[in-house]
């Protein structure tokens, strides 16, 4: 799986004397996402990055791949190799992210279409009673003040 990214920002914070942490914003050129990419790093006595590791192993290649260029570069990534040497399934990043949007606005048109079955029903009962009613009404006879006991 071949991708095309975009640094837009790179931030490194000090968590301690010997750790740190640092962060990616990358734009991908496929669909314009915004991505970000963590990794946890080692300082070296002058509070200088001396090494970075991803947080997921998933993510090694990329990481490698980041620490190569600067913010407001472009460059591309193949995770092929890494994938099959790792056994990973390709998978589509946010798949998972569409699934869950497409079955919340599923679930939002479901309770709609609820809403409006619900509605027309109570209408069509309504009717029947009034129709009902009214022939029951023209069904019964008259009954003058003077014929009541």
């Amino acid at each position: 799986m071949k991708k095309t990214y975009t640094i837009q920002s790179v931030t490194h914070n000090a968590i301690s004397p010997q750790k740190g942490s640092m962060v990616w914003q990358l734009l991908d050129a496929d669909d314009g996402r915004l991505r970000r990419v963590n990794g946890v790093t080692t300082l070296d006595n002058a509070g200088l990055v001396d090494s970075v590791r991803s947080i997921y192993a998933r993510e090694i290649p990329l990481i490698d791949e980041l620490l190569r260029h600067d913010e407001g570069d472009s460059f591309s990534i193949d995770f092929s190799e890494f994938n099959q040497q790792q056994g990973y399934v390709e998978r589509e990043m946010y798949l998972d992210m569409q699934h869950c949007e497409h079955l919340s606005t599923l679930s939002r048109r479901t309770w709609r279409v609820i809403a409006v079955v619900v509605l027309l029903v109570v209408f069509w009962l309504s009717w029947m009673l009034n129709t009902s009613m009214t022939k029951f009404a023209e069904q019964q006879p008259l009954i003058h003040k003077h014929e009541l006991p």
